[in-house]
């Protein structure tokens, strides 16, 4: 009888253990799921890391320091503006002390003499470098690719940016291609860029700090020889602040040197 109920305990038990295997198959995650969850793992363990600098940079050091920059680039525009204020002041001042030396001069027969066309213009033409030269890119080419205006970027699958109460996300598409014949390395993060967006002259916005994987202004990676990574910059504008885009200037800061983008498709 005690065999019996040995047996009949041990036919539950093997029971029991087969069928806790049953339900619902595991979710298997892609290749690109998982690299997100790692990514952001990675800086979220990071905050307890005493030993910081060994690992992984954490997205707030990051984001403060690019506030940083952002700060003196904004500093040093302002102070350009300024600049540029003032000698557009003296140029006016100046072309209208040359009118009245022309009335002065006038011949005869109503001809006048006018300024070189160098001399009108002086101090309004802006200096533009491509992105690459912006970037201090080496080996690898930088291309704007187009832009479009949403409410939500979906990164992948498994990830979506979404933008703040009251604003619309402006996504920049960048291309960084390498046309060597060798695989090239991309360190963008350790150049710590900052962005600043210009839309039609008016409006002007920095770019958000994102944990996205093919974020332009963290990027690191490998690119092989031939080939390209698609990139992306995110800015927030305030809903209704931009019907239509016609043109838009991108400042780019890399540790004190301001450049300047005009992009076009």
């Amino acid at each position: 009888m005690k065999k019996k109920r040995l047996a009949a305990g041990a036919l539950a038990l093997a029971v029991s253990v087969t069928a806790c295997g049953c339900g619902d198959q595991i979710y298997e995650m892609t290749a690109e799921e998982e690299a997100v969850i790692v990514h952001y793992s990675a800086h979220a363990v990071s905050k307890f890391n005493k030993k910081q600098s060994e690992g992984v940079q954490d997205v707030a050091v990051i984001k403060a320091l690019r506030e940083l920059r952002e700060k003196e680039a904004e500093e040093r525009r302002k102070q350009r503006e300024e600049e540029e204020k003032e000698r557009q002041e003296k140029l006016k001042n100046a072309e209208s002390e040359s009118g009245e030396q022309k009335e002065q001069t006038t011949s005869p027969s109503g001809g006048q003499t006018n300024l070189p066309s160098g001399e009108q213009n002086a101090g309004s033409q802006v200096q533009y470098v491509s992105l690459k030269q912006a970037l201090k890119l080496s080996g690898v080419n930088a291309v704007y690719r187009g832009h479009e205006l949403v409410s939500a970027y979906q990164a992948s699958q498994s990830y979506m940016v979404r933008a703040n109460s009251g604003y619309d996300l402006l996504v920049l598409h960048v291309n960084l291609k390498n046309g060597t014949d060798r695989t090239a390395e991309c360190d963008i993060l350790s150049s710590m860029p900052s962005f600043r967006l210009t839309v039609n002259g008016e409006v002007s916005v920095t770019a958000d700090t994102t944990i996205l994987l093919n974020d332009l202004g963290t990027y690191q990676g490998r690119i092989r020889a031939g080939e390209k990574a698609r990139t992306v910059l995110i800015f927030q504008l305030k809903k209704g602040a931009v019907r239509s885009i016609d043109s838009m200037d991108l400042e780019v800061t890399i540790g004190g040197t301001n450049s300047l983008v005009q992009l076009t498709n």
